[in-house]
């Protein structure tokens, strides 16, 4: 008996079904779970050159008492509208973090300026 319980958790365990339900306060990005949402952010890190810290408590990422977190989050609902709006009905390619900050936590304003330094 004991052996088929953990026989069951570990299939649902991997199959995903447990981890569907792992993401807490996630409430701009499509994504369910872990396994999904984890290379989108570590994707948007390299854009910024952060780590994770930089947005995400450690201990509970789902806090939102980092102010970076909830810029980000402005940022991606900015990002994904322009892409509705303008490059997917103009069939060109969409926008991301990286074209804008270019590896900066802040792009610059006009094309002199230099990027600035993470704080």
């Amino acid at each position: 008996m004991k052996l088929s319980l953990l026989s069951i958790f570990m299939v649902l365990l991997f199959s995903g079904a447990v981890q569907a339900q792992d993401l807490k306060n996630v409430q701009v990005l499509p994504f369910k779970s872990t396994r999904e949402i984890v290379p989108y952010m570590k994707e948007m890190a390299k854009d910024l050159e952060v780590k994770c810290k930089y947005c995400h408590n450690m201990k509970d990422k789902s806090l939102d008492e980092i102010k970076h977190k909830l810029i980000a989050r402005d940022m991606m609902k900015m990002v994904k509208g322009i892409n509705e709006k303008f490059m997917t009905p103009l069939k060109v390619d969409a926008i991301t973090c990286w074209t804008c900050h270019r590896g900066f936590t802040e792009p610059p304003h006009n094309i002199d300026d230099k990027p600035k330094a993470h704080k």
